[in-house]
């Protein structure tokens, strides 16, 4: 015999009996992947309801995150007018900042005040 068929022997264990039925049992093998199949499949609905759980806890925040990405473009091009309206008259710039910051404040107000 060569060495390769020796190491081959060696490792492969011997079939197991034959049992009354003519039919060789299971080999350990089968019995280790069945195992480990379940494992798997169990491991994978652990997951999902991970998942699950995770989107729902974050689900106010994508939220949020959608809304301020559906106001991204107006946002950059009030920054951008402001910014370009501050190089050339500063102090212009910044009154109309304070207008639009008090303006704000004052709409949430108001808002706050008609929801009750």
């Amino acid at each position: 015999m060569s060495s390769s068929r020796q190491s081959l022997a060696r490792r492969e264990p011997a079939l197991p009996p034959v049992q009354g039925n003519g039919r060789r049992s299971a080999h350990p093998r089968d019995a280790r992947r069945a195992e480990l199949e379940a494992r798997i499949s169990q491991q994978r609905l652990d997951v999902s309801h991970a998942m699950r759980e995770l989107k729902e806890a974050t689900a106010p925040i994508d939220r949020g995150w959608a809304k301020v990405q559906q106001y991204r473009g107006p946002l950059v091009l009030v920054g951008g007018l402001i910014a370009a309206r501050g190089g050339f008259r500063p102090k212009k710039g910044l009154s109309l900042l304070k207008r639009g910051l008090m303006s704000w404040v004052m709409i949430r107000r108001l808002r706050i005040l008609f929801d009750k």
